[in-house]
């Protein structure tokens, strides 16, 4: 139940970090006190825990998303190609040859998952 709830408080945590900077030292205080603040008479951690479900979805609306700075394919996952050995980098778009005919790995040959 512990691990259940700093978990959830994280959680929420994480979101609120991001928020704009008018809306952040109330929305801290408010995270504190709601997970701070003792239950009540015939208040569950359950229900203290659904009310906190609650304010994440809330706040997984209207928090901006992570900023993304410059990343690489190789930094952050996605295709790479390679011709003669030879790793060709992505400029952004599709990867074409000098000729202007896109370089792809696939040479319209099936891959049987019993060969690998």
């Amino acid at each position: 139940s512990h691990s259940v709830v700093l978990h959830k408080y994280r959680e929420v945590a994480r979101l609120v970090q991001r928020l704009p900077a008018k809306q952040l030292a109330s929305s801290w205080k408010e995270l504190r006190r709601s997970f701070r603040q003792p239950l009540s008479e015939g208040e569950s951690v359950d229900a203290r825990l659904k009310a906190a479900d609650d304010r994440l979805s809330f706040l997984r609306m209207v928090t901006p998303k992570e900023a993304a700075g410059p990343t690489t394919n190789s930094s952050r996952g996605g295709k790479w190609v390679y011709k003669d050995g030879e790793r060709l980098e992505n400029q952004g778009g599709t990867l074409r040859d000098a000729n202007g005919r896109v370089v792809s790995n696939w040479d319209g040959k099936n891959l049987d998952p019993e060969s690998v």
